[in-house]
Order: structure tokens, then sequence, then C-alpha cells
């Protein structure tokens, strides 16, 4: 049997205890497009494609270094905190002092 656990906050998501959620992100490099022009509606994309497809099959680097993708299990709490406030900004400006 898998063990799970939340992994914001390590509370156990023994199977047929509490819910468990799945979060995935994935992180990709952003390319703005740019303009067409005639050359471009004029090549042969299948072909460089292709061209493309062997030069990163014979080069053992990361093909797509600029994606990263995520997996986490979260607790019903951690999830719903994490869909309010995805980002952590909240959270930030929150500072808890203890009671002396």
């Amino acid at each position: 049997m898998r063990h799970f656990s939340c992994d914001l906050c390590g509370k156990d998501l023994t199977p047929g205890t509490d819910a468990r959620f799945v979060l995935r992100m994935e992180v990709i490099a952003a390319t703005d497009p740019s303009q067409l022009s005639d050359d471009d509606l004029d090549s042969d994309h299948v072909e460089e494609m292709a061209q493309l497809l062997a030069e990163m099959q014979a080069d053992d680097a990361d093909p797509l270094p600029d994606r990263k993708q995520f997996e986490y299990d979260l607790c019903p709490v951690c999830s719903r905190k994490f869909v309010q406030d995805p980002l952590g900004r909240e959270s930030v400006f929150k500072l808890q002092f203890s009671k002396n």
C-alpha cells in the first residue's frame, strides 16, 4: 500500500481517511508571437519540424529546458488555502506573533 502525506502540513493521507488532492503545476517559458511574413507562410513547416525532432533525438540534452512540471499531494485544508491564495501573497503579509 502506498503512503501519502500532505506536502504542505505533513498530515497523513492514508486511503480511507480524508480526501487527497493532487496539485499539478507546469512552468513554461513564455514566447511572444512574432509577426508573420510572406516567407513564413511559404516555408515547409512539416520538414522543419522533422528536422528539429531529429536534432532533439540526436542530442541527449533536455529538449525543453524552459519547462518544469511539479506534482504535490494536499489535504483538504491545504487545498482550500492554496485555491484561495495560489501565489501565497496573503500569507506573506500575515505575521503571527506569540502571546507573551
